[in-house]
Protein backbone atom coordinates (compact mmCIF):
# COMPACT_ATOMS: atom_id res chain seq x y z
CA UNK A 1 0.00 0.00 0.00
CA UNK A 2 1.46 4.11 -0.78
CA UNK A 3 -0.10 5.72 1.71
CA UNK A 4 0.23 9.00 0.28
CA UNK A 5 -1.57 11.74 2.68
CA UNK A 6 -2.52 11.27 6.45
CA UNK A 7 -3.76 14.17 7.59
CA UNK A 8 -3.88 13.55 11.42
CA UNK A 9 0.07 13.67 10.83
CA UNK A 10 -0.20 17.18 10.24
CA UNK A 11 -0.66 20.45 12.17
CA UNK A 12 -4.56 21.40 12.04
CA UNK A 13 -3.97 24.52 10.45
CA UNK A 14 -1.82 22.39 7.41
CA UNK A 15 -4.25 19.82 6.63
CA UNK A 16 -6.86 21.25 4.08
CA UNK A 17 -4.12 22.67 1.65
CA UNK A 18 -2.62 19.33 1.96
CA UNK A 19 -6.10 17.09 0.94
CA UNK A 20 -6.80 20.08 -1.97
CA UNK A 21 -2.76 19.48 -3.08
CA UNK A 22 -3.23 15.73 -3.25
CA UNK A 23 -6.36 15.16 -4.50
CA UNK A 24 -5.80 17.98 -7.03
CA UNK A 25 -2.84 16.34 -7.99
CA UNK A 26 -4.65 12.81 -8.90
CA UNK A 27 -7.76 14.44 -10.19
CA UNK A 28 -6.04 17.32 -12.55
CA UNK A 29 -8.14 19.28 -13.46
CA UNK A 30 -10.69 20.65 -10.79
CA UNK A 31 -10.98 22.42 -8.11
CA UNK A 32 -10.65 21.05 -4.83
CA UNK A 33 -12.49 22.82 -1.35
CA UNK A 34 -11.93 21.07 1.98
CA UNK A 35 -13.95 20.99 4.72
CA UNK A 36 -12.93 23.04 8.38
CA UNK A 37 -11.33 19.08 9.70
CA UNK A 38 -9.25 18.61 6.79
CA UNK A 39 -9.38 15.01 7.73
CA UNK A 40 -8.13 12.27 5.08
CA UNK A 41 -6.18 9.14 5.15
CA UNK A 42 -5.44 8.67 1.42
CA UNK A 43 -3.98 5.49 -0.42
CA UNK A 44 -2.90 5.04 -3.85
CA UNK A 45 -1.60 2.28 -6.26
CA UNK A 46 0.12 2.26 -9.21
CA UNK A 47 -1.09 -0.46 -11.23
CA UNK A 48 0.48 -0.28 -14.45
CA UNK A 49 0.98 2.46 -17.48
CA UNK A 50 -2.54 4.74 -17.26
CA UNK A 51 -4.08 3.36 -14.65
CA UNK A 52 -3.88 3.97 -10.37
CA UNK A 53 -6.51 3.34 -7.73
CA UNK A 54 -7.16 5.48 -4.95
CA UNK A 55 -8.82 4.89 -1.70
CA UNK A 56 -9.62 7.86 0.53
CA UNK A 57 -11.02 7.56 3.89
CA UNK A 58 -11.98 11.59 4.38
CA UNK A 59 -14.15 13.91 5.84
CA UNK A 60 -16.28 16.86 3.75
CA UNK A 61 -15.04 18.34 0.88
CA UNK A 62 -16.16 18.90 -2.97
CA UNK A 63 -14.39 18.34 -5.93
CA UNK A 64 -15.71 20.37 -9.16
CA UNK A 65 -14.79 19.91 -12.25
CA UNK A 66 -16.15 22.72 -15.19
CA UNK A 67 -16.14 23.71 -18.84
CA UNK A 68 -12.89 25.92 -17.58
CA UNK A 69 -11.45 23.67 -16.22
CA UNK A 70 -11.62 21.56 -19.15
CA UNK A 71 -9.26 23.71 -20.82
CA UNK A 72 -6.39 23.22 -19.07
CA UNK A 73 -4.40 20.60 -20.44
CA UNK A 74 -4.87 17.30 -18.18
CA UNK A 75 -4.86 13.95 -18.97
CA UNK A 76 -7.85 11.97 -20.70
CA UNK A 77 -9.23 9.25 -18.56
CA UNK A 78 -12.23 7.88 -16.63
CA UNK A 79 -13.08 6.94 -13.41
CA UNK A 80 -15.34 4.38 -12.05
CA UNK A 81 -15.81 5.21 -8.03
CA UNK A 82 -17.04 3.01 -5.43
CA UNK A 83 -18.51 5.14 -2.35
CA UNK A 84 -18.17 2.57 0.25
CA UNK A 85 -19.77 4.39 3.45
CA UNK A 86 -20.44 8.14 4.54
CA UNK A 87 -22.69 10.44 2.35
CA UNK A 88 -21.45 11.15 -0.71
CA UNK A 89 -23.34 13.59 -4.20
CA UNK A 90 -22.71 12.92 -7.56
CA UNK A 91 -23.38 15.14 -10.40
CA UNK A 92 -22.67 14.29 -14.11
CA UNK A 93 -23.90 13.73 -17.52
CA UNK A 94 -27.32 11.57 -16.74
CA UNK A 95 -26.08 9.56 -13.82
CA UNK A 96 -28.53 9.48 -11.08
CA UNK A 97 -28.33 11.59 -8.59
CA UNK A 98 -28.43 11.14 -4.81
CA UNK A 99 -26.49 9.70 -2.39
CA UNK A 100 -25.12 6.65 -4.00
CA UNK A 101 -23.51 4.73 -1.27
CA UNK A 102 -22.09 0.83 -2.13
CA UNK A 103 -23.02 1.56 -5.91
CA UNK A 104 -20.54 2.25 -8.87
CA UNK A 105 -20.21 5.36 -10.14
CA UNK A 106 -18.72 5.66 -13.91
CA UNK A 107 -17.54 9.23 -14.76
CA UNK A 108 -15.92 10.49 -17.90
CA UNK A 109 -13.16 13.35 -16.29
CA UNK A 110 -12.88 15.12 -19.79
CA UNK A 111 -16.70 16.35 -19.37
CA UNK A 112 -18.36 18.45 -16.19
CA UNK A 113 -19.06 17.07 -12.96
CA UNK A 114 -19.32 17.84 -9.01
CA UNK A 115 -18.46 15.57 -6.32
CA UNK A 116 -19.57 16.55 -3.05
CA UNK A 117 -18.99 13.98 0.17
CA UNK A 118 -20.77 15.24 3.39
CA UNK A 119 -19.31 14.12 6.18
CA UNK A 120 -16.73 11.53 7.06
CA UNK A 121 -17.33 8.95 3.83
CA UNK A 122 -14.28 5.63 2.48
CA UNK A 123 -14.50 6.31 -1.22
CA UNK A 124 -12.34 4.51 -3.90
CA UNK A 125 -11.87 4.74 -7.64
CA UNK A 126 -9.99 3.25 -10.24
CA UNK A 127 -8.61 5.68 -12.89
CA UNK A 128 -7.78 4.63 -16.34
CA UNK A 129 -6.53 6.89 -19.16
CA UNK A 130 -8.64 6.77 -22.30
CA UNK A 131 -5.81 5.18 -24.36
CA UNK A 132 -5.34 2.29 -22.15
CA UNK A 133 -8.59 1.79 -22.06
CA UNK A 134 -9.45 1.71 -25.77
CA UNK A 135 -13.00 2.71 -26.11
CA UNK A 136 -14.12 6.38 -27.49
CA UNK A 137 -14.94 8.71 -25.49
CA UNK A 138 -18.68 8.86 -26.85
CA UNK A 139 -19.31 5.22 -26.13
CA UNK A 140 -18.20 5.70 -22.10
CA UNK A 141 -20.28 9.09 -21.92
CA UNK A 142 -23.61 7.27 -23.43
CA UNK A 143 -22.92 4.42 -20.97
CA UNK A 144 -22.60 6.60 -18.01
CA UNK A 145 -26.26 6.10 -16.80
CA UNK A 146 -26.34 2.34 -17.74
CA UNK A 147 -23.98 0.55 -16.05
CA UNK A 148 -26.13 -0.69 -13.17
CA UNK A 149 -27.89 -2.87 -15.90
CA UNK A 150 -24.88 -4.72 -17.22
CA UNK A 151 -24.18 -8.29 -16.28
CA UNK A 152 -20.99 -7.33 -14.89
CA UNK A 153 -22.31 -4.63 -12.77
CA UNK A 154 -21.68 -6.89 -9.33
CA UNK A 155 -18.60 -8.16 -10.45
CA UNK A 156 -16.93 -4.87 -10.66
CA UNK A 157 -18.17 -4.18 -7.39
CA UNK A 158 -17.04 -7.05 -5.82
CA UNK A 159 -14.26 -6.35 -7.43
CA UNK A 160 -13.09 -3.13 -6.42
CA UNK A 161 -13.99 -4.06 -2.84
CA UNK A 162 -11.45 -6.07 -3.02
CA UNK A 163 -8.99 -4.72 -4.23
CA UNK A 164 -6.73 -2.85 -2.19
CA UNK A 165 -6.84 -5.76 0.25
CA UNK A 166 -5.47 -7.67 -2.71
CA UNK A 167 -2.91 -5.17 -3.59
CA UNK A 168 -1.26 -4.95 0.14
CA UNK A 169 -0.24 -8.93 -0.38
CA UNK A 170 0.88 -8.87 -3.74
CA UNK A 171 5.35 -8.22 -4.11
CA UNK A 172 5.60 -5.21 -7.24
CA UNK A 173 6.28 -7.88 -9.43
CA UNK A 174 4.42 -9.28 -12.72
CA UNK A 175 1.50 -9.71 -10.51
CA UNK A 176 0.67 -6.25 -9.98
CA UNK A 177 0.28 -5.59 -13.46
CA UNK A 178 -1.24 -8.67 -14.73
CA UNK A 179 -3.92 -7.26 -12.17
CA UNK A 180 -3.63 -4.17 -13.41
CA UNK A 181 -4.41 -5.50 -17.04
CA UNK A 182 -6.97 -7.41 -15.87
CA UNK A 183 -8.92 -4.41 -13.67
CA UNK A 184 -8.59 -2.74 -17.13
CA UNK A 185 -10.31 -5.35 -18.85
CA UNK A 186 -13.74 -6.00 -16.77
CA UNK A 187 -14.04 -1.70 -16.68
CA UNK A 188 -13.80 -2.14 -20.88
CA UNK A 189 -16.01 -5.40 -20.53
CA UNK A 190 -18.57 -3.54 -18.02
CA UNK A 191 -18.69 -0.54 -20.53
CA UNK A 192 -19.17 -2.32 -23.45
CA UNK A 193 -21.54 -4.50 -22.20
CA UNK A 194 -23.96 -1.43 -21.87
CA UNK A 195 -23.40 0.25 -25.31
CA UNK A 196 -24.56 0.84 -28.62
CA UNK A 197 -23.66 -2.65 -30.03
CA UNK A 198 -22.18 -1.65 -33.59
CA UNK A 199 -19.54 -0.03 -35.02
CA UNK A 200 -15.81 -0.13 -35.60
CA UNK A 201 -15.31 0.38 -31.96
CA UNK A 202 -16.67 -2.51 -30.77
CA UNK A 203 -14.55 -5.00 -32.86
CA UNK A 204 -11.12 -3.86 -31.58
CA UNK A 205 -12.94 -3.65 -27.16
CA UNK A 206 -13.70 -7.33 -28.17
CA UNK A 207 -10.67 -8.25 -28.74
CA UNK A 208 -9.40 -6.34 -25.91
CA UNK A 209 -11.47 -8.45 -23.64
CA UNK A 210 -10.29 -11.91 -24.69
CA UNK A 211 -7.14 -11.99 -22.16
CA UNK A 212 -9.49 -11.58 -19.36
CA UNK A 213 -12.16 -14.32 -20.92
CA UNK A 214 -9.16 -16.99 -21.75
CA UNK A 215 -7.23 -16.41 -18.19
CA UNK A 216 -10.36 -16.84 -16.06
CA UNK A 217 -11.35 -20.16 -18.01
CA UNK A 218 -7.80 -20.81 -17.42
CA UNK A 219 -8.03 -20.85 -13.77
CA UNK A 220 -11.66 -22.56 -13.71
CA UNK A 221 -9.65 -25.74 -16.04
CA UNK A 222 -6.67 -25.31 -14.18
CA UNK A 223 -6.70 -28.57 -13.06
CA UNK A 224 -7.44 -30.53 -16.87
CA UNK A 225 -4.44 -32.05 -18.47
CA UNK A 226 -5.38 -30.06 -21.95
CA UNK A 227 -5.43 -26.66 -21.73
CA UNK A 228 -4.01 -26.30 -25.22
CA UNK A 229 -4.53 -23.25 -27.57
CA UNK A 230 -7.08 -25.13 -29.53
CA UNK A 231 -8.84 -25.90 -26.82
CA UNK A 232 -8.94 -22.09 -26.10
CA UNK A 233 -9.69 -21.03 -29.47
CA UNK A 234 -13.06 -23.16 -29.95
CA UNK A 235 -14.24 -22.20 -26.15
CA UNK A 236 -13.87 -18.33 -27.15
CA UNK A 237 -15.10 -18.59 -30.66
CA UNK A 238 -11.35 -17.27 -32.10
CA UNK A 239 -8.60 -19.07 -33.38
CA UNK A 240 -5.52 -20.42 -31.97
CA UNK A 241 -3.68 -18.01 -33.57
CA UNK A 242 -5.65 -14.72 -31.88
CA UNK A 243 -5.44 -17.17 -28.15
CA UNK A 244 -1.53 -16.80 -28.98
CA UNK A 245 -1.89 -12.92 -29.85
CA UNK A 246 -3.80 -12.17 -26.81
CA UNK A 247 -1.15 -13.60 -24.32
CA UNK A 248 1.50 -11.70 -27.02
CA UNK A 249 0.15 -8.15 -26.52
CA UNK A 250 0.32 -8.61 -22.38
CA UNK A 251 4.02 -9.73 -22.63
CA UNK A 252 2.89 -13.63 -21.91
CA UNK A 253 3.06 -16.41 -22.97
CA UNK A 254 0.37 -19.02 -22.85
CA UNK A 255 2.40 -21.96 -21.76
CA UNK A 256 3.94 -20.12 -18.76
CA UNK A 257 0.61 -18.67 -17.79
CA UNK A 258 -1.22 -22.37 -17.37
CA UNK A 259 1.72 -23.90 -15.66
CA UNK A 260 2.14 -20.94 -13.16
CA UNK A 261 -1.31 -21.43 -12.63
CA UNK A 262 -0.72 -25.44 -11.97
CA UNK A 263 2.44 -24.80 -9.67
CA UNK A 264 0.45 -22.23 -7.26
CA UNK A 265 -2.09 -24.58 -7.31
CA UNK A 266 -0.07 -27.73 -5.97
CA UNK A 267 2.22 -25.75 -3.99
CA UNK A 268 -1.40 -24.44 -1.73
CA UNK A 269 -2.07 -28.33 -1.97
CA UNK A 270 1.28 -29.94 -0.65
CA UNK A 271 1.00 -27.38 2.12
CA UNK A 272 -2.66 -29.14 2.70
CA UNK A 273 -1.91 -32.95 2.26
CA UNK A 274 0.77 -33.89 4.38
CA UNK A 275 -0.27 -37.53 3.74
CA UNK A 276 -0.93 -37.61 0.35
CA UNK A 277 2.56 -38.27 -2.37
CA UNK A 278 4.18 -35.57 -4.76
CA UNK A 279 3.08 -37.80 -8.15
CA UNK A 280 -0.87 -38.04 -7.05
CA UNK A 281 -0.98 -34.09 -6.80
CA UNK A 282 1.22 -33.28 -9.45
CA UNK A 283 -1.27 -35.22 -11.77
CA UNK A 284 -4.19 -33.73 -10.46
CA UNK A 285 -2.98 -30.19 -11.39
CA UNK A 286 -2.26 -31.14 -14.82
CA UNK A 287 1.03 -32.18 -14.76
CA UNK A 288 1.69 -35.67 -16.54
CA UNK A 289 5.35 -36.14 -15.90
CA UNK A 290 7.08 -35.94 -12.16
CA UNK A 291 10.10 -34.71 -12.96
CA UNK A 292 9.02 -31.94 -15.14
CA UNK A 293 7.12 -30.56 -12.21
CA UNK A 294 9.59 -31.42 -9.27
CA UNK A 295 12.15 -29.14 -11.71
CA UNK A 296 9.71 -26.44 -12.40
CA UNK A 297 8.44 -26.38 -8.42
CA UNK A 298 12.13 -26.12 -7.66
CA UNK A 299 12.49 -22.87 -9.88
CA UNK A 300 10.02 -21.11 -8.43
CA UNK A 301 9.65 -21.76 -4.83
CA UNK A 302 13.86 -22.78 -4.59
CA UNK A 303 12.59 -26.35 -3.01
CA UNK A 304 12.07 -29.60 -3.80
CA UNK A 305 8.13 -30.32 -3.51
CA UNK A 306 8.86 -33.15 -0.84
CA UNK A 307 10.75 -30.16 0.90
CA UNK A 308 8.16 -28.06 0.85
CA UNK A 309 5.43 -30.60 1.82
CA UNK A 310 7.54 -32.00 4.77
CA UNK A 311 7.83 -28.64 6.22
CA UNK A 312 9.96 -26.96 8.80
CA UNK A 313 11.78 -29.95 11.10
Amino acid sequence: MSMVLDTSLLPPGQRAEAVRATLGSYLHPVAVAVGPSGQARINHWQLGPGVQLLHSVAGSHRLTCTSRHLRDAGPERISLGLPISGAVRMRHRDLPGGDRIGELQLVDLTSPYDFLVEEVSVVEAVLIDYGRLGLPVDVVRRAVPHVAASPMYELLRRHLLELPGVLDKLRPDPALAILGSSTVELVRALITSVADQDGAWLRTATAGTLFTRVTEYIRQHQRDEDLSAARLATAHGVSARTVYAAFAQEGEQLAEWVIRGRLRGAHRELADSPTATVSSIARSWGFANPRHFARRFREVYGMSPQEWQRGPN
